[in-house]
């Protein structure tokens, strides 16, 4: 598990630096997990507000980034 997470989390730093996520994934739901290792600061895109919001959380998935830059870079879609 652990390992998948960071694999994600490898991923998702990637496509900040590759190309901007498609629409569907920056306004898809934001999963909430539980972490087991350590947590940090983290960004997401909020379909609600269209802004790029930060949680406490260990990542893992397409819509997780560790600045709001790269969530700001990657998900385009709402206001900064």
């Amino acid at each position: 598990m652990k390992a998948t997470i960071i694999a994600l989390f490898f991923l998702a730093a990637a496509v900040c630096v590759i190309a901007l996520l498609p629409e569907s994934i920056c306004r898809a739901p934001h999963p909430t997990s539980s972490c087991a290792g350590t947590v940090k600061t983290m960004w997401y895109f909020n379909n609600g507000t269209n802004k790029c919001e930060h949680y406490l959380g260990c990542g893992g998935g397409y819509n997780d980034f560790g600045s709001k830059a790269c969530c700001q870079d990657s998900c385009p879609y709402g206001t900064k």
